[in-house]
């Protein structure tokens, strides 16, 4: 950042926890007690501000200011960012500018490319976008920006169930060990968590997606291109960011979405593969990855069959002597059969040998039921499944994102907590040979033989 903050600053206050502003500016307060947070509670700040570029180290002395009004240019005179966040660490600084909506409101791409301008005239690293929307990554934005504008400054975006998830996983695994600290980031969770301070979940797709689930049902031709397969995939980033936050705060871990390392550094990629498999499998399809999982969560809606399926591939134990033997070593682990009656096992298995399913309930009481005919092969693969049939509830744009927010924690549940990796056992020291030479058998009546070590003769007789 150019200068000092009290050059470029016409106006601007300092955030405040319990700000002094009326009841129905939702947007201010809530902004104002989440940068109030980010200047006390440091393990916070590090936590989400760490993900756009600030920095990150032991010692960090963070400042943040509302209502801000820059000295500005002719082009940038009107704008006036909802706030400003600065971080000093050995020296160096890092800023932010913050532009924040509640409720229903949408962020605009004129007004976002007039700060990335703000920002750049005044040297500020980044600005970041605070809604109700949602990305499934910081770096992925759910507004599409002119590139030009992105060269000099960075754009970060940040939904507020993703900062609440951030606060709550923060404090259920004791993070902070200051109880001041604590205190005030569990009052902002208790803050966000309320009706009026306009944060809110997902509660629908768009209206493109009934759209979309007519099209392929009739078997219509879509173009990737087109409007409603676009705003029909933002909606799916949009559910699968909401679906792992929630996740999240029911076990107190951060689920995240695993992408390639293509997908992740550039959001037009990952967006338009989406729409590429869409138009071309009539399916979208993500990755959950829990901390210390057996194996990522695999999610698959079928638009087709009208259905969405969750499951869990892992490796097959390579110890065993029998593939019944690798099969049970799964079963063993999931045994409630009151939950799993919807559950399905299936086994794939080395070169062109067709994969193998079976209900999960049979399998436990037959494992041969996975075995195909004449393979003694043992599997490479054993996954757990559970479909479920929407049926019409699949075109709904509020129904689809309640089933898919009811489905994802349960299966997590009843199948995800329970299952533990094959691990391969540690190599053992091998016994050292013995040096002694066996007696043949037609001197074993002899009573004067004498040991000889190595290959030495074996004695003589008296």
């Amino acid at each position: 950042m150019k200068g000092e903050i009290k050059e470029v600053l016409s106006s601007g206050q300092l955030a405040r926890l319990i700000p002094t502003v009326a009841d129905s500016k939702k947007e201010e307060r809530a902004t104002s007690s989440l940068l109030a947070a980010f200047m006390v509670v440091p393990e916070f700040t590090r936590e989400v501000l760490g993900a756009a570029g600030a920095p990150t180290g032991k010692k960090i002395d963070t400042i943040c200011y509302t209502e801000v009004c820059f000295k500005t240019t002719d082009r940038n005179k009107n704008c006036r960012p909802d706030g400003l966040i600065v971080i000093s660490s050995h020296g160096k600084k890092w800023s932010a500018l913050i532009e924040s909506k509640v409720g229903n409101a949408e962020l605009k791409k004129e007004q976002i490319e007039e700060y990335l301008d703000l920002a750049k005239d005044h040297g500020i690293n980044a600005v970041i976008t605070i809604s109700n929307q949602f990305a499934i990554a910081p770096s992925h934005h759910p507004i599409k920006i002119t590139k030009q504008k992105l060269k000099a400054v960075e754009l970060f975006h940040f939904s507020w169930l993703a900062l609440k998830s951030s606060a709550v996983i923060i404090t259920d695994n004791k993070k902070i060990d200051d109880p001041e600290q604590a205190y005030i980031l569990s009052e902002l969770v208790r803050y966000l968590d309320h009706d009026s301070s306009g944060v809110s979940s997902l509660t629908k797709m768009s209206n493109d997606w009934k759209e979309v689930y007519a099209s392929i049902q009739e078997q219509a031709v879509l173009g990737k291109s087109s409007s409603i397969v676009e705003n029909s995939v933002i909606s799916w980033h949009q559910l699968i960011r909401h679906l792992a936050l929630e996740l999240s705060i029911k076990i107190g871990q951060p689920v995240t979405l695993s992408l390639s390392k293509n997908r992740l550094k550039d959001a037009d990629t990952n967006f338009g593969e989406d729409c590429l498999q869409l138009v071309e499998k009539n399916s979208l399809e993500a990755d959950f990855e829990v901390p210390n999982a057996a194996a990522k969560i695999h999610f698959h809606a079928d638009f087709l069959r009208r259905t969405i399926n969750f499951s869990m591939k892992l490796d097959a134990p390579k110890d065993k002597m029998r593939a019944t033997a690798s099969i049970n070593w799964l079963t063993r682990q999931l045994r409630d059969k009151e939950q799993l009656s919807t559950v399905t096992l299936r086994a794939y298995w080395p070169r062109r040998t067709p994969m193998t399913s079976a209900p999960l309930l049979s399998v436990i009481e037959s494992p041969e039921v996975l075995l195909p005919v004449g393979i003694s092969d043992l599997p490479s693969h054993i996954e757990v499944a559970r479909v479920v049939d929407l049926m019409a509830k699949f075109k709904g744009v509020r129904n689809f994102v309640e089933e898919c927010s009811s489905h994802l924690p349960q299966f997590y549940h009843d199948v995800g907590q329970h299952l533990s990796k094959w691990v391969a056992k540690a190599p053992q020291v091998k016994e050292k040979a013995s040096d002694q030479i066996a007696v043949p058998t037609f001197l074993s009546g002899a009573e004067d033989i004498v040991e000889v070590q190595g290959s030495d003769e074996l004695g003589k007789l008296s």
